[in-house]
């Protein structure tokens, strides 16, 4: 393997390769992310929705963004638009 990158492997010196696609969301920052929105933008809010620090509820938010290289107001439309961001007082009915 003379010089290529291996996505999802390893380069040839030993480092890790590039991947491919941004990592998938976990449950728990999408469950962070919905009570930030419901909270209407508050942290200690949400952490507080959840049950847990609000530095912890920052560093869920944080890591959300990263992994999915979108901007807060990115992830709300299209968590929405796609379905999986589901948040209860945004919900009809």
């Amino acid at each position: 393997m003379s010089g290529s990158l291996l996505l999802g492997g390893w380069h040839e010196r030993g480092m890790p390769a590039r991947r491919a696609s941004p990592r998938p969301r976990t449950a728990r920052q999408v469950d962070v992310h919905a009570a930030f929105v419901e909270a209407g933008g508050s942290v200690p809010d949400a952490a507080a929705r959840v049950g847990i620090r609000p530095s912890t509820a920052k560093r869920h938010l944080a890591d959300l963004r990263a992994r999915t290289g979108l901007t807060t107001e990115q992830l709300i439309y299209r968590g929405r638009a796609e379905g999986w961001l589901v948040v209860p007082g945004l919900e009809p009915g």
